[in-house]
């Protein structure tokens, strides 16, 4: 099912490349919890914005902001107050990176949380605002806002190739919930072989840049076979405390 499943726009992609995820992101991912059957289905792909990503002039970083020792053109955005910027136009500023290992599982699947990065983003021009809902596939996103990178990796600890859904549902500070569409997940879809591993990075996009986040729960699907039927059930919701 991956083939449904669209990179990410300029927005979020420099995002994955600055801080080294590994993986492409793609579109958001449609995965409802409690299924018991495979639920990456059809969803609706920013084609347009790949399109544009493609052909657009790079945005032009203002020298008073290249000047400062925070400034990163390219490499990884480790420390908080590192920032840099897209091709269409949107300040990435890492405001947290914090490291974890927090596990969770069931029969046959485990998830790991390795690293969290909370960052700014700033739409300086109308086109990476576009961008920006085009990618999460929201109409109106406020500008400053803030989204979160969830590095985990997950393994298949059966004897059989699985699909995966990722990640399920985001819950933040114990009691708001994260819609669907406000959660990119290049896992969805993906196919582990038997006794492996992959890697990936999830975008969460949580709202406002003031708005204060403490505590996110995230679930994880279960796993399935070709058919679609359930082989593993979700494991155990992570509280992942920042």
């Amino acid at each position: 099912m991956s083939h449904k499943h669209l990179m990410l726009t300029a927005i979020l992609t420099i995002g994955m490349i600055l801080v080294g995820c590994g993986s492409q992101a793609k579109s958001n991912k449609t995965a409802k919890s409690g299924s018991q059957t495979s639920s990456s289905q059809q969803v609706k792909t920013p084609e347009k914005s790949v399109s544009d990503q493609a052909t657009m002039k790079p945005y032009k970083v203002p020298r008073s902001e290249k000047s400062s020792h925070n400034y990163q053109k390219s490499g990884l955005l480790s420390f908080p107050g590192q920032f840099a910027y897209d091709q269409a136009g949107t300040k990435l500023t890492l405001s947290q990176n914090k490291r974890l290992n927090q596990q969770t599982a069931s029969q046959g699947i485990s998830y790991q949380v390795t690293d969290v990065k909370r960052f700014n983003n700033n739409a300086k021009t109308k086109r990476a605002m576009q961008m920006a809902q085009q990618a999460f596939n929201i109409g109106q996103i406020p500008n400053p806002y803030q989204t979160l990178q969830i590095k985990f990796t997950v393994k298949n600890t059966s004897d059989h190739p699985v699909k995966i859904d990722g990640i399920q549902r985001v819950t933040l500070n114990g009691s708001r919930p994260i819609a669907s569409n406000g959660i990119s997940d290049p896992s969805a879809g993906q196919v582990l072989n038997k006794n492996s591993a992959k890697t990936f990075s999830g975008m969460i996009l949580i709202g406002p840049s003031n708005f204060k986040v403490n505590q996110i729960n995230v679930k994880f699907s279960g796993s399935f076979n070709d058919s679609g039927q359930l082989v593993s059930k979700s494991p155990a919701a992570l509280i992942i405390k920042l």
